[in-house]
């Protein structure tokens, strides 16, 4: 009795689709959660630390929920030294995708 009759170079085709796959998919899946603290804190001359802390003591985290108001932007921005026009830039430059179309 033969058994399934795998050959050694279909073994090896098997193997090399699954390595690509793992490949090309695994990547996309660790993508990061959160905005990229230290480049926003880069562009706007802070450190990540007190960009963080001044952030969550303004506008604290809602995973869905609205945009910062007006008031909150301007106190933000004063808290870091950079015009509210700056702010918005920097963040509209880090705003994830699917948050552009909304």
């Amino acid at each position: 009795m033969r058994g399934l009759g795998y050959r050694l170079t279909d073994m090896l085709v098997i193997a090399a689709c699954s390595l690509t796959f793992v490949a090309v998919v695994s990547p996309g899946r660790h993508e990061p959660k959160g905005p990229p603290l230290g480049l926003i804190a880069q562009d706007l001359g802070t450190t990540p630390e007190h960009f963080q802390e001044v952030a969550e003591r303004i506008v604290p985290r809602r995973p869905s929920g609205p945009p910062p108001t007006e008031a909150q932007r301007k106190e933000l921005a004063a808290a870091l030294y950079v015009s509210v026009e700056q702010l918005d830039t920097v963040m509209e430059k880090y705003r994830p995708v699917r948050l552009h179309q909304r």
